[in-house]
């Protein structure tokens, strides 16, 4: 079984991430970047029901980051414990998610 592997990490700690997941034989991936808030960062947080200043609201208090996205085959196990030891001290969340379906279509 396939695993989407998805790591949230500040911009600053990207190389970081990225020679990680190089040296735990991950070859490939895409990167997504972001702007979002922590839980507890938006506890108590309320916003008028008015979208302008919902989404002013956010793009004043949200951080910047970078969604790091991979496949691998089986188990993430390996590669978030890698992930552990190399980001020790920083700010990160990963998420494995299984994959029903792949299609690809080539050129």
């Amino acid at each position: 079984m396939k695993t989407l592997v998805k790591i949230f990490v500040d911009h600053e700690h990207l190389g970081r991430v990225i020679n990680t997941l190089t040296e735990l034989g991950i070859t490939g991936f895409y990167l997504y970047e972001y702007k979002g808030m922590s839980p507890k960062a938006w506890k108590n947080f309320r916003l008028k029901e008015d979208p302008e200043m919902t989404i002013e609201a956010v793009r004043h208090h949200a951080e910047p980051g970078v969604l790091v996205n991979t496949v691998i085959d089986g188990d993430c196990e390996p590669i978030i414990k890698g992930l552990e030891q190399a980001l020790k001290g920083i700010r990160y969340t990963v998420m494995g998610q299984k994959v029903t379906v792949v299609k690809v279509r080539g050129d």
